[in-house]
């Protein structure tokens, strides 16, 4: 009677040492097959954006910023104005601010996720965006 390996109750398989334990298919695949769906941290230089849509984009993301926090800052100060009385930015500079920020932040995200000419243009949307607001509603 054959003995049965204890370690390995499963006869259809075999042990790891068998000589065609590894040539199923399993191990024929690659590991990874979605592999091109990932962005490669050691893509050259050559597939990246360029400096200038690099640093535009980076300029972009702080003008972003800076407009939700003037979002955020113009609300509460409406809010709080509300509570106590006080006379406060007012609802067409609230709205302004709300509106300013939704085009920013889309845009911000096009410019981040896009490349090229795409991003460029969205980022120069975002400085745009947030310079018309600033003249409008804080040095006007």
């Amino acid at each position: 009677m054959r003995r049965r390996d204890a370690r390995y109750p499963d006869e259809e398989y075999g042990s790891p040492n068998d000589e065609n334990y590894y040539d199923s298919e399993y191990y024929n695949e690659p590991y990874y097959p979605d592999e091109g769906h990932y962005a490669d941290p050691y893509e050259p230089a050559s597939r990246r954006a360029s400096l200038p849509v690099r640093a535009l984009r980076a300029l972009s993301g702080v003008v972003c910023g800076a407009v939700l926090v003037l979002t955020f800052v113009v609300c509460g100060a409406q809010y709080l104005a509300g509570d106590r009385g006080f006379p406060g930015p007012g609802a067409t500079s609230v709205a302004a601010h709300v509106v300013a920020a939704l085009v920013a932040v889309i845009a911000q995200v096009t410019a981040d996720r896009r490349s090229g000419g795409t991003a460029l243009l969205s980022s120069l949307v975002v400085i745009f965006t947030a310079s018309i607001l600033m003249i409008t509603q804080w040095w006007g």
